[in-house]
């Protein structure tokens, strides 16, 4: 699924835009490769271009091409036939060669828009040496609010996205069994992302005996180890695929061998949590009414709510939180991982579940077709 000329020029014309409106001489957008939050998504966003080596910048001006360095020619290649840039050069020295062609172009004074979060500090330093007039800017806050703007392509590619969680989640349940390595199950889940089109997976996992009041229950899900299952074991799955550059994300449970009633009580309620939170989960609704919903609704089962809830999803995993403190105004397009985490009153059990939903015109859409109920395999 590629975008259209249709896309690629509604992203030119809103970054031009925000030139226009911050006087800007210049912009410029830095890429990196990682699973990070919000800011480094502004790169991706504008050249659709995957940083697989080192970091990238893309030079933007005023009513002319866009520049885009590389590190080396093999990833000059790979922009040129993937990214929305046509000029893509190799750079040794990113700064600095950044900074020649701003003075090619008369766009060495006055103000150039940046991102501090990720402008290495040393850029920086280099900049305020070599181009004295010129006036630094952050202007994140400006293109978060053009991406979450979206198209019924990017929702397009949110469903697809999608599909890829679930396929992996079903992968994982027909390897899961006694003596299988925590490292194998990831395994199957990113081999069949992959080989739908996911461009990266990221995923985490944990595993062990749950019952309440047991400090050493369930682990919170990180990176695979080579533990090997046990029948008794509960396991917990984040399954998070980027296809196309955005991400979404199932979070399932599972019991091996024989059920588990302490973990599906909790399960139950994260299961509620977010039913309750999706009757606000609607334009025109706030982020917070969604957390406020769930939160007292797991406030009233005994059991205690746990920030995070969720977090919105995009070109980046964590773009915002799904927070009391969010006070983002809902519109179709917004894409949310909602997955509250529910704690015991004695703080020794806590566990969260969700998926990915979309806003609409008319309310929600729920990605995945992934059922709600806590399996045992």
């Amino acid at each position: 699924m590629r975008f259209t000329d249709t896309e690629i020029e509604r992203r030119h014309r809103a970054i031009q835009g925000l030139l226009k409106a911050k006087d800007l001489q210049a912009l410029l957008l830095i890429g990196d490769m990682t699973v990070g939050h919000s800011f480094y998504g502004d790169f991706r966003y504008y050249t659709n271009n995957q940083v697989f080596f080192q970091r990238q910048v893309v030079v933007l001006l005023p009513d002319a091409a866009p520049v885009l360095f590389n590190y080396s020619d093999f990833s000059r290649r790979a922009s040129v036939e993937r990214s929305f840039i046509d000029d893509v050069r190799v750079s040794t020295n990113f700064i600095a060669d950044t900074v020649r062609l701003l003075r090619e172009q008369r766009a060495d004074r006055g103000r150039i828009g940046v991102s501090f979060e990720m402008l290495p500090t040393v850029w920086y330093m280099y900049l305020r040496t070599e181009l004295p007039d010129a006036t630094l800017l952050d202007v994140h806050d400006d293109i978060m609010e053009i991406r979450l703007l979206r198209s019924e392509e990017e929702m397009e590619v949110y469903r697809k996205g999608a599909t890829l969680a679930d396929a992996a989640f079903s992968a994982a349940l027909k390897v899961i069994r006694p003596g299988i390595s925590e490292y194998e199950v990831i395994a199957e889940i990113e081999y069949a992302a992959r080989k739908q089109g996911a461009e990266e997976q990221f995923t985490l996992i944990g595993s062990g005996k749950f019952a309440f009041g047991d400090a050493q229950s369930l682990p919170l899900p990180v990176p695979p180890s080579a533990r090997r299952i046990q029948a008794g074991d509960s396991i917990i799955m984040e399954i998070t695929p980027r296809y196309r550059g955005y991400w979404t994300q199932l979070v399932r449970m599972v019991n091996v061998g024989q059920p588990n009633h302490d973990l599906e009580k909790m399960q139950v309620v994260c299961r509620d949590a977010i039913k309750g939170g999706l009757e606000e989960f609607a334009p025109g609704r706030r982020v917070k009414d969604v957390t406020l919903a769930m939160q007292e609704y797991i406030a009233k089962t005994g059991f205690v709510p746990r920030p995070p809830f969720g977090h919105m999803c995009g070109i980046d995993l964590v773009e915002e939180r799904v927070s009391l403190d969010n006070e983002r105004l809902l519109t179709p397009g917004i894409a949310a991982i909602i997955h509250p985490m529910v704690r015991t009153a004695d703080g020794k059990n806590v566990i969260f579940w969700g998926e990915t939903y979309l806003v609409t015109k008319k309310g929600f859409e729920r990605l995945h077709t992934t059922g709600d109920e806590l399996l045992t395999v």
